[in-house]
């Protein structure tokens, strides 16, 4: 786990057990740690404190973790939040890509993949890159959860299609060589220029024609709105 130390973090789950393990799970790897058992409580620690990251469940009384996260983000869209369920219900994992949240975590919480999440938090906050791309025509593209959704409804896409749109993602503004593609998508079969077509009008068919770029006898860029 990367050094957090310089950084507080806003924890609130409403069982007292669950909570304690988890903050002593992390009383070295924060400056401070806050702790609420609801989200009316952790608003107002919140907007007394101002954490750097935040970690929420769902299922709590009084405020459940959907509604804090909406108060959160109606002034503040880029503090890092991870929320956690013992649901994995598309409601909610649909509703995590539209209040831009890091990632959707289902209890039990396995501590490797809580680990690599809060690392993805050090990271948005070190580089204060965003994790929710606008590629146009109400398009998004969740960075961080592999995911791209259309007016909230989530587009499922096979492995290669994401990995083409995270590529043409992370080199925004530049034009993607047909060669660059071939070694990050098929650095071991080899990729054929019709392949690549394909792939490329496999992603228009569920979104829509520009989405992607074909820059003749080049490569391809991906459209960018945000």
């Amino acid at each position: 786990m990367k050094d957090k130390k310089k950084y507080s973090l806003l924890y609130i789950e409403d069982e007292t057990y669950l909570r304690e393990a988890v903050v002593d799970f992390f009383e070295d790897e924060f400056s401070i740690i806050y702790q609420a058992s609801n989200g009316i409580e952790g608003f107002e620690i919140y907007k007394n404190h101002k954490p750097d990251m935040i970690i929420t469940d769902i299922e709590m009384p009084l405020m459940n973790g959907l509604e804090f996260c909406e108060k959160v983000r109606h002034d503040d869209t880029t503090t890092p939040i991870i929320i956690m369920s013992a649901y994995s219900h598309t409601h909610y994992l649909l509703k995590a890509v539209e209040l831009n949240l890091i990632k959707y975590l289902i209890k039990p919480i396995d501590e490797t993949l809580l680990d690599e999440a809060l690392n993805l938090c050090f990271e948005k906050m070190e580089t204060k890159t965003p994790s929710i791309i606008n590629l146009g025509h109400e398009y998004f593209y969740d960075l961080f959860n592999h995911a791209l959704t259309h007016n909230n409804a989530h587009i499922k896409l096979t492995a290669l299609q994401i990995k083409l749109i995270e590529n043409l993602i992370k080199n925004q503004g530049n034009i993607v060589s047909y060669e660059q593609l071939e070694n990050s998508l098929w650095y071991e079969e080899g990729m054929t220029l019709e392949a690549l077509r394909c792939l490329v009008r496999d992603i228009r068919k569920v979104s829509y024609k520009n989405i992607i770029e074909n820059v003749s006898k080049v490569g391809y860029r991906v459209n960018i709105n945000g």
